[in-house]
């Protein structure tokens, strides 16, 4: 009898468990299916790996827009009538049509602080007007040599118009007899130029001033003259008044290879660095 109540009670648990674990393995059977079909939907939304060179494969030389222009890096430079391509002698760089005047040189001028020749006087033949015209004050010494007031002289050049409407004939080269001198950039010296520095004191005797009517430098009752830089003379316009005391320090201009010059005397002219001025000292460099 026991035997028999066993087999019943093994019987029985068999029949309530069995149910139960098939339905676990279903479980773990269709979380097994899921993820798998997770995976390959996951695989099937990833692009593939990009082949070699991007996703559209290798860039053409020079970008995409294709090989670099000339002119670019490592390409020759652009030639033509554009500022890149003109002459370096003229303005901007543009092509500029020269022409000759002939005529008389009559006197040379300078026309700066140091008195240095930057321009000469020129009588066009056939009575025209007198032509004023400029120059590079490093070939000064060459002119004056070639050329003394009252030769006969071939000038080449060309004409342009400048911001204040007025037109001026611009140096490109003079011949006088054998002798041409051009404008050819100046040399570099050798040993870099020493400058001096200085202290002047004094009033101030003169303002002179630039063709707009702006102040460009002082003189000074011992002789000097004194440069400013334009904001100082701007900012310190009601102070720089005639009869005005001031101290100054500054280094001086000298005078510099193949520069001809209007005087014997030479003129000091400073560089102002500092100033001082109705009792305040200022930094005007």
């Amino acid at each position: 009898m026991y035997k028999s109540f066993l087999a019943a009670s093994l019987l029985a648990a068999f029949l309530f468990t069995s149910p139960t674990a098939h339905a676990q393995q279903t479980v773990v059977k269709t979380k097994t299916k899921s993820a798998k079909s997770d995976k390959a939907a996951a695989g099937l939304a990833t692009p593939p790996p990009a082949p070699a060179g991007g996703p559209v494969g290798p860039l053409p030389a020079g970008g995409p827009a294709g090989p670099p222009p000339a002119g670019g890096p490592g390409g020759p430079r652009p030639q033509g009538p554009g500022p890149k391509g003109g002459p370096a002698g003229a303005p901007n760089g543009q092509v500029q049509v020269l022409s000759d005047m002939r005529g008389t040189l009559t006197s040379y001028q300078a026309r700066n602080d140091e008195q240095v020749y930057d321009a000469f006087v020129l009588r066009p033949e056939g009575n025209s007007a007198a032509d004023t015209i400029r120059f590079p004050r490093h070939i000064g010494q060459q002119l004056t040599a070639a050329a003394k007031a009252g030769s006969s002289v071939t000038v080449t050049g060309f004409r342009q118009t400048g911001p204040d409407g007025r037109s001026r004939f611009h140096f490109v080269s003079l011949t006088s007899g054998s002798q041409t001198i051009r404008d050819t950039p100046p040399q570099r010296p050798t040993t870099a130029p020493t400058e001096e520095t200085t202290t002047v004191k004094g009033t101030i005797r003169e303002l002179r001033r630039g063709p707009r009517g702006e102040v460009k430098s002082l003189v000074l009752s011992d002789q000097s003259i004194l440069q400013l830089s334009p904001r100082a003379v701007e900012q310190l316009a009601d102070k720089l008044t005639t009869g005005a005391s001031l101290e100054a320090s500054g280094t001086v201009r000298g005078t510099h290879p193949g520069e001809a010059l209007a005087t014997t005397t030479l003129v000091r002219v400073v560089r102002a660095e500092t100033l001082t001025l109705g009792g305040n000292k200022y930094l005007v460099r």
